[in-house]
C-alpha cells in the first residue's frame, strides 16, 4: 500500500472520455433525475441512526447546478437523511483500460456525520436469499471518499473485502487532510479515484493530489474483488459505527445539515486503436 504526501497531478491524458455524468442542472427545489439515480428509502442495511427519504426536503436541486442532500431531525421522525445510487450498475474498466470516478462535493458539517461516496458490485442489488453482510463481503466496497466529522479535515480512501481488516470498519486504506487543516465542509473539493485493470490498481486523489494507491498485492488475490461491474452511491450517515473512525454523537440542534454535490463524472480511458 502506497500513501503519498507529495502533490501529484491527476492523470491528464487527452484520451479520457466522459462515460456518465450528472451536473444537477435544474430549477431550485426540483427533484433529482430519477432516470439517472435510484433513491434508497426506509431503514436499509448499513444505515446508522437515520432512516432515508425520497422527498425534496432531503433531496433537491439548488438551482445553481448542485444537489442538496439534507439530513434532518425531528421529535416525531428522528434522524432522516439522503442516500442515492446510480441507476446504471455496469461500470467496470475494460481489460487494459481505466475509469476515472470524480465527485465535486461540499460535505455536510456536524459531529456524528459520515459523508461518503462508494461503489458496490451489482450483486448487492440482486442478493436473492443471500444475507446482506455476506453479499457485501462478496461484492467488496470501494469508497471514493469518506469524510467522518470527528476528523473534519481528513478524507479516507478505503476498500472493504474479506481480506481487508486493517481498519475498525473491516477495510484497508488511508487518509489525507486539507493542506491548511480546514474542515472539508468549508468548501467544495474534488474527490477522485482512478481504477485500472491490467495491471489492476486503485488510486485516490484529493483536489488532484494523489494520496493512496492499492493493488492486488495489498489485499491478496482473494481480497481483490474490484473486477466486477459496480454502481456508485452517495449518502450521509448519522452516528454509524461502521466508518474508518467513530463519528461522535450527533447534536439534534445542529440539524438540518446539507451535503452539496456539484458534479459526479465517470470517465473512460479510450484505448488506442
Amino acid at each position: 500500500m502506497d500513501t503519498l504526501d507529495q502533490p501529484g497531478a491527476l492523470p491528464t491524458s487527452p484520451h479520457w472520455r466522459t462515460l456518465w455524468q450528472d451536473d444537477f442542472a435544474g430549477p431550485p427545489g426540483a427533484p433529482l433525475d430519477h432516470d439517472r439515480w435510484k433513491v434508497v428509502t426506509g431503514k436499509p442495511w448499513a444505515s446508522g441512526l437515520e432512516s432515508y427519504a425520497d422527498d425534496t426536503d432531503h433531496l433537491s436541486l439548488d438551482g445553481q447546478g448542485r444537489l442538496r442532500m439534507t439530513a434532518t431531525h425531528t421529535e416525531d421522525e428522528g434522524y432522516v437523511s439522503a442516500w442515492i445510487e446510480t441507476a446504471r450498475e455496469d461500470f467496470l474498466p475494460r481489460p487494459g483500460g481505466a475509469l476515472k470516478v470524480e465527485a465535486v462535493v461540499r460535505t455536510a458539517p456536524g459531529l456524528g456525520l459520515d459523508c461518503a461516496m462508494f461503489a458496490w458490485a451489482k450483486g448487492m442489488r440482486h442478493l436473492g436469499d443471500t444475507e446482506p453482510l455476506q453479499g457485501w463481503y462478496l461484492s467488496g466496497e470501494l469508497d471514493v471518499f469518506e469524510v467522518v466529522n470527528s476528523e473534519p479535515s481528513e478524507v479516507y480512501g478505503v476498500v472493504h473485502s474479506p481480506e481487508c481488516h486493517q481498519l475498525p470498519s473491516l477495510g484497508m486504506g488511508a487518509a489525507t487532510r486539507t493542506p491548511d487543516g480546514s474542515p472539508l465542509s468549508d468548501d467544495f473539493h474534488t474527490y477522485s479515484v482512478v481504477w485500472t485493470r491490467g495491471p489492476d490498481s486503485l488510486t485516490w486523489y484529493l483536489d488532484g493530489r494523489e494520496y493512496l494507491r492499492l493493488t492486488p498485492e495489498d489485499t491478496t488475490e482473494k481480497g481483490w474483488l474490484f473486477n466486477q461491474e459496480v454502481f456508485f452511491g452517495l449518502l450521509v450517515v448519522i452516528g454509524s459505527p461502521g466508518g474508518p473512525v467513530l463519528p461522535g454523537d450527533p447534536d439534534p440542534a445542529a440539524f438540518p445539515t446539507t451535503m452539496l454535490v456539484d458534479r459526479v463524472t465517470v470517465a473512460e480511458l479510450e484505448l488506442p486503436a
